[in-house]
């Protein structure tokens, strides 16, 4: 009898141990396993409790390109399953562009004519609804004999109302918020460990200037706290030559309209 009540004990702890590892998915991609062939299609599970997931879905897909002047392993969102397949398609398109703009940038920035090795190795979508989706790249360059590698990371932010881009000073008017981010309301996401011994905030974001429309790139992210905005600053190598920043920005009085009617 002891024996039999042990075998039941145990058979229903394994089934709560797989119940609760199932519940515990989350929205980052795992690349390790990503496939090299051109392409693929990572079939990932979006669990974002504040958005019905039966809005559309999210592939991560990979394309492979060799140049001979470079090599990118590419990753970028696409949607699928949209109410609009005008719209599905455009801002598939979009995502696609942009992504690509971004690779034929940091190519050329690094003044290498061959030998360029570009690769995106995680791509998380951070914000996702019937109005928009944003997402949080990050990659690599290296060339070839170089034995320094340079990291990256940009944010795509997508109206699908209008179908466009969303821009930096769409959001937010752009003065205050820097000085929200000069006094610190932003907190160290991502990046160099001592930077915020070695620099301030407000070098940090002193490169960037509303007169020239220079602005950082940028994430928006949905989070138990409100919706974030995530801040990607260029720092300079020898403090780790970027870093990511997240501040609450639901409850921010700098916010637009504009802003306020995507997240609503």
């Amino acid at each position: 009898m002891k024996k039999i009540c042990l075998l039941l004990i145990l058979t229903f702890v394994c089934i709560m141990t797989c119940a609760c590892f199932k519940e515990s998915d989350t929205s980052r991609i795992d690349t390790s396993a990503v496939s090299t062939s051109e392409s693929d299609t990572i079939e990932t599970e979006i669990t974002m409790t504040e958005v019905p997931i039966e809005l559309y879905s999210v592939d991560i897909k990979q394309e492979s390109i060799h140049t001979d002047s470079y090599s990118a392993s590419m990753i970028y969102p696409q949607i699928s399953g949209y109410s609009d397949a005008e719209i599905e398609e455009k801002v598939n398109a979009l995502i696609y562009s942009y992504a690509n703009s971004k690779r034929n940038t940091a190519i050329s920035q690094t003044g290498a004519d061959s030998g360029v090795n570009y690769d995106v190795y995680s791509f998380d979508v951070t914000y996702k609804s019937d109005k928009l989706i944003s997402a949080l790249c990050r990659g690599s360059v290296t060339v070839e004999g170089s034995s320094s590698v340079t990291e990256f990371a940009y944010g795509i932010n997508i109206d699908f109302v209008g179908v466009k881009l969303i821009g930096f000073d769409g959001i937010v008017d752009y003065k205050k918020f820097e000085k929200d981010f000069t006094d610190g309301a932003y907190i160290q996401t991502n990046g160099y460990e001592n930077l915020l011994s070695e620099t301030t905030f407000a070098d940090i974001i002193s490169q960037y200037s509303a007169l020239y429309s220079i602005y950082p790139d940028f994430y928006i992210k949905q989070s138990d706290a409100g919706v974030k905005l995530g801040v990607i600053a260029d720092t300079v190598q020898v403090l780790g030559g970027l870093a990511e920043f997240e501040g609450v920005v639901s409850n921010k009085g700098y916010t637009t309209k504009y802003f306020a009617d995507l997240i609503s």
